[in-house]
């Protein structure tokens, strides 16, 4: 069977079949539109908070805040505690001011760490890790070391979350050194026996695993 490519009309088509958004999911939409900070888009958004609400996730550790959208997702998805990690100390204070306006400062904690660390030092198990860091990983190692730091750190059932899995297509000949990292991470799902997996080719790419 064909295959459709998505174009932006295609996309803005999808985009229009979602349910209503509330003013702070608009506002920071187009502050991301503007200021072409990272963000995954009312879509992926969308497919997130579902899988989470599907799976009845309650907690969950996102890496790569920016400005809390992506962690807006997340507090709504899961009905407990989410950490989401940000270096950035500006886009971290205003991720916090973004998740108090969305009602969620207190379910919602901003982490000023890089995510790695955090995860390999972090001992409780979560429901969920959404990995927003794909196109941002320095080597192959850190890849590696971020991917076995999650294993650990899911319960059984839980989800493996990556947004960028096809890096802009690049993944099919990954020459860059960006690219080369996110075809590892999507080897290293694809390969591990635990997980059960699927990329989904919405936007850019979103990898779903179950830890078994």
């Amino acid at each position: 069977m064909a295959s459709v490519q998505v174009t932006p009309e295609l996309e803005a088509y999808v985009e229009s079949l979602l349910p209503g958004r509330d003013a702070v999911l608009r506002r920071l939409e187009e502050e991301i539109e503007t200021t072409r900070v990272p963000g995954i888009g009312p879509a992926v958004g969308q497919l997130v908070y579902l899988l989470l609400r599907t799976a009845g996730c309650r907690d969950a550790i996102e890496l790569g805040c920016a400005v809390g959208y992506s962690a807006i997702w997340l507090g709504r998805g899961c009905t407990g505690q989410v950490a989401t990690t940000e270096l950035d100390p500006e886009r971290a204070a205003q991720a916090r001011l973004n998740l108090d306006e969305a009602g969620l400062g207190d379910r919602v904690r901003v982490v000023e760490e890089d995510g790695v660390a955090y995860l390999e030092r972090e001992s409780r198990q979560v429901d969920c890790i959404f990995n927003d860091l794909l196109n941002s990983f320095p080597d192959e190692t850190t890849v590696e070391r971020c991917f076995a730091a999650s294993l650990r750190r899911l319960r059984p059932g839980g989800l493996l979350l990556a947004d960028n899995a096809l890096r802009r297509g690049e993944v099919l000949r990954p020459r860059a050194a960006g690219a080369r990292n996110v075809a590892r991470w999507n080897a290293l799902v694809a390969e591990e026996p635990r997980l059960e997996s699927v990329v989904v080719p919405l936007r850019d790419g979103v990898s779903i695993a179950r830890l078994r």
